[in-house]
């Protein structure tokens, strides 16, 4: 298992989630609420969720280090202003409510299993070691972001 550390970008594995919650609502959707209240909560999630998304990707840029999580070596700067004062991961916390948003769209409550799964795996398979990358790199630096910032929320 130790080979999936920091193999797949974050973006292929929502995918797969993604796909996964899809196929569970072709054959195991449950109508909890109508078709007008799903789809307003899901496009407020999508759009919470791209929000975080850009302002995630603009305050990388803005800080000139690497948006590619694979290469954590990579990172030039620990960014921790903007949305990085809320939580240490916005972009992966993006894609848990674009699944979110796609679970509820599709009518599919097992799909919010799935966010959990995909959570999981990146807290194993990424953050984890994103976070043993940098906390060489930036030693009490990172150390002192990462205790005053949660991962997620």
């Amino acid at each position: 298992m130790e080979k999936l550390r920091l193999k797949i970008p974050p973006p292929i594995v929502g995918i797969v989630f993604g796909v996964m919650i899809w196929a569970l609502s072709e054959h195991l959707s449950i109508q909890f609420m109508d078709a007008e209240s799903r789809k307003l909560i899901a496009m407020v999630l999508l759009g919470i969720a791209g929000t975080i998304d850009v302002w995630a990707i603009v305050s990388f840029k803005s800080a000139k280090t690497t948006i590619d999580p694979r290469y954590p070596h990579k990172t030039s700067a620990i960014v921790s202003s903007g949305i990085y004062q809320f939580t240490r991961n916005p972009m992966y916390l993006g894609l848990a409510l674009i699944l979110t948003s796609l679970s509820i769209y599709l009518s599919t409550l097992l799909g919010l299993l799935c966010v959990i799964a995909f959570i999981l795996y990146m807290n194993r398979f990424q953050i984890e070691a994103e976070e043993e990358h940098l906390e060489q790199q930036f030693g009490e630096i990172y150390l002192n972001y990462k205790n005053s910032v949660r991962r997620w929320l």
